[in-house]
């Protein structure tokens, strides 16, 4: 109950968390090693991440945040090993509304099935302090003993954004920096120049799977019409509650949905 797993392949596995619905819903990233196992990014918070991880592993769990917004940390507390970026430690340890910019329009929107959570309050939700445990900085490596993940800093969308590159593979695990949708570099912390340099070092990778913070993962083509396709703030969020009816009016247009290609 509150998550289902799709299995990717025999070590990762996207979770997601049903009762929020999907334009926020980020891709919860569980990844099996031999001597631990790691959870990229944890959601929305409206139910229990740990003890639901925790009932298929029986090994330690690492949590990596691959940013601060709410929809991606608020189940980083209840976890004991909490990793991130030192550049969004602040908001990391302060957790509530403005630190992780659920404020405004978006507590004013519907971003939790009503029928999965009929008791559920945006004004009331709790996202809790989870100060980290430990930083993960350009080049730092996370090893799970049978494979190792190397830390890349990808600035733009937020200051500490960062990803995970298996050069095994080639396989990227890319949290908001891309994702197969509208990218988003209106945040008061967003840099849109920033955000274009690491946008063209994404390019330029070699990555053949990206595992984004959003919606299905896609293969280099697509990454390719994603990052030339960019334009810095070209999704102004000036007024959420208009931004959120013209987003769900467009999710609801055959005509205009989003193409997943691998």
């Amino acid at each position: 109950m509150g998550f289902q797993a799709t299995r990717i392949d025999d070590r990762i596995s996207r979770v997601e968390e049903t009762g929020v619905l999907p334009f926020l819903r980020c891709n919860i990233w569980h990844v099996r090693g031999r001597d631990c196992d790691l959870v990229i990014d944890t959601g929305f918070g409206v139910s229990a991440l740990k003890d639901w991880i925790g009932a298929r592993t029986d090994r330690e769990i690492k949590a990596i945040c691959t940013h601060s917004h709410f929809d991606h940390v608020a189940g980083l507390a209840e976890f004991s090993c909490r990793l991130g970026h030192r550049l969004e430690a602040t908001a990391f340890a302060t957790g509530g509304h403005l630190a992780t910019m659920f404020t405004g329009g978006w507590t004013e929107i519907q971003v939790v099935d009503p029928d999965v959570h009929p008791d559920f309050d945006s004004a009331a939700h709790v996202i809790r302090p989870a100060p980290l445990t430990g930083y993960l900085n350009e080049g730092d490596v996370v090893d799970l003993g049978n494979v190792a993940y190397q830390v890349l800093h990808l600035p733009g969308h937020s200051p500490g954004s960062i990803g995970l590159w298996d050069a095994g593979t080639n396989t990227l695990f890319s949290g908001d920096a891309v994702y197969d949708g509208p990218l988003y570099d209106v945040h008061p912390h967003s840099d849109p120049e920033i955000y274009l340099d690491t946008l063209a070092r994404l390019r330029s990778l070699g990555a053949e799977t990206v595992h984004g913070g959003h919606y299905e993962s896609f293969g280099p083509d697509r990454l390719h019409q994603i990052v030339d396709s960019y334009r810095p703030q070209d999704n102004a969020m000036n007024d959420i509650a208009e931004w959120f009816a013209e987003f769900v009016a467009a999710e609801n247009d055959p005509s205009k949905q989003r193409q997943h290609r691998n």
